[in-house]
């Protein structure tokens, strides 16, 4: 599992300490959500057999292939 390095700082301007802390937690599951941290953890839940894998790696390229076709 590789690390995630990411975070979060207050804006030290704001007084208001409640809703710099409502931003700093949106900000930071943003973060979170985009890093893939919750996929790795969801992939490791349990072992994947070899055909697993392969169906997983197939269905990722058709995906992608789609999604470019798309763009175009």
């Amino acid at each position: 599992m590789s690390k995630f390095n990411f975070s979060v700082k207050a804006n030290p301007k704001n007084k208001d300490t409640q809703s710099e802390n409502a931003k700093l937690v949106r900000r930071f599951l943003k973060k979170w959500k985009n890093s893939g941290i919750q996929k790795d953890l969801r992939d490791k839940a349990y072992p994947i057999t070899k055909g697993q894998k392969a169906r997983l790696k197939k269905k990722a390229g058709i995906k992608r292939m789609q999604r470019r076709l798309k763009k175009s």
